[in-house]
């Protein structure tokens, strides 16, 4: 069979599809609709005569006090991150509302920051995923922390972070001050490197000293510092020159109060700095029995204690009071505000107080106390109440 041709396939396609009619294909095309007859536009208005009107009154005074929008400021970063701005607002620091410490009683031996699994143990906690995560999110944290952000904030009240309390925390509610472990500044003769005579490893080559230890029975003002800064910083809480009462009160009470002094310093290189060179200078300006309780510390510090004693800036100087069982009664940050050596002598000279009572009779002592003292703030303060309305008339 052959193929049609040419003009039988023209033939089939017009029998198929017919062609349309001319009537159809006006139908077909599209109609637009025809924009409406507007009606006819009026002549514009004659031009007014501006130069008769008055002119406009000159703005009031009330009309330039109006408050001005505040400025925009990006978020600072980068540099600018370390610099204190015009329009910041300062951190005002509020005295401690409640106790700071650790909820359990330290214990000897505690937080050397030594690595004591076995080697299975080790082997295990490497194969284990959980732990890889804890441990990556522990270093995310720590990256996440800016170098300098912690000199930044010292341009806050020199990095105060509270206020010293008035009057001292009760007993009964008070929490423990945790136990350190460090290398006094006490040159110890007689002892074997490597744990010899001690029988342990401690990483102080045998040296080692618990805190705990020293503080207990005794009430003990305990000063925390990181560098010079704060060493200047704890000073005037603490020095003979800045609270010569203090020191009067130590020297009577020899056998109960004593202070404490806590060095702590994790970088590997200036914690050997400290020990080639800045041991000769604190020996010479310290007697025997003060070395004894001067402990350098490298390691154990972790983030949990810093936030339960109140450790907000690594810069800064701090110092507690703590009790013979370990509590801390009282608690100051940064250089002494107003009133702050004033608190801390009474409260030491409390302390003492209660340690030479006895334990049955303390109870009720304090009781007594706060008492009286509540009775002479309501007395001062109705007294002071007439003054100043006799005063506020007067005036």
């Amino acid at each position: 069979m052959k193929a049609p041709s040419p003009l039988c396939l023209q033939a089939l396609r017009a029998i198929a599809f017919p062609p349309l009619n001319p009537q159809c294909r006006t139908a077909s095309r599209r109609c637009y609709a025809a924009l409406p007859d507007q009606p006819p536009t009026r002549p514009p208005p004659p031009p007014q005569n501006y130069t008769k009107a008055k002119p406009p009154p000159p703005p009031t005074a009330t009309a330039t006090t109006t408050t001005q929008p505040t400025p925009f400021r990006p978020t600072p970063s980068g540099p600018s991150l370390r610099k204190k701005q015009d329009d910041d607002e300062d951190f005002t620091p509020y005295p401690l509302s409640r106790p700071i410490g650790m909820p359990n009683p330290p214990q000897p031996g505690e937080n050397m920051g030594l690595d004591k699994r076995t080697l299975r143990q080790r082997r295990d906690d490497f194969h284990n995923y959980e732990k890889h995560l804890e441990r990556r999110a522990r270093m995310t944290r720590q990256i996440a922390k800016p170098y300098f952000r912690d000199w930044s904030n010292m341009r806050f009240h020199k990095g105060k972070g509270w206020v010293a309390n008035e009057r001292l925390f009760r007993g009964e509610h008070a929490l423990w001050f945790p136990n350190f472990f460090g290398k006094p500044l006490r040159k110890q003769k007689g002892l074997v490197r490597g744990g010899g005579r001690l029988g342990r490893r401690d990483g102080y080559g045998g040296l080692g000293k618990d805190t705990c230890t020293v503080m207990e029975g005794k009430v003990s003002v305990v000063s925390l510092v990181s560098n010079t800064w704060a060493e200047n910083q704890v000073e005037t809480f603490c020095s003979r020159a800045s609270n010569p009462a203090l020191h009067e009160v130590l020297a009577e009470n020899k056998e109960i109060a004593q202070r404490v002094e806590i060095n702590y310093e994790s970088n590997i290189l200036k914690w050997y700095l400290l020990q080639l060179f800045a041991g000769r200078s604190l020996r010479r300006t310290r007697s025997l029995e003060e070395q004894g309780r001067y402990f350098m510390v490298r390691r154990g510090l972790s983030e949990l204690m810093k936030e339960a004693i109140g450790v907000l800036n690594d810069k800064g100087g701090y110092v507690y009071l703590v009790d013979g069982e370990g509590k801390i009664r009282w608690a100051g940050s940064a250089e002494a505000g107003e009133g702050e050596k004033e608190s801390l002598v009474r409260g030491v000279r409390r302390l003492v107080q209660e340690a030479r009572m006895p334990r049955e009779a303390r109870g009720r002592y304090i009781e007594e106390k706060e008492e009286l003292e509540a009775v002479v703030m309501d007395v001062t303060d109705d007294v002071a109440v007439p003054e100043k309305a006799a005063a506020t008339a007067a005036g």
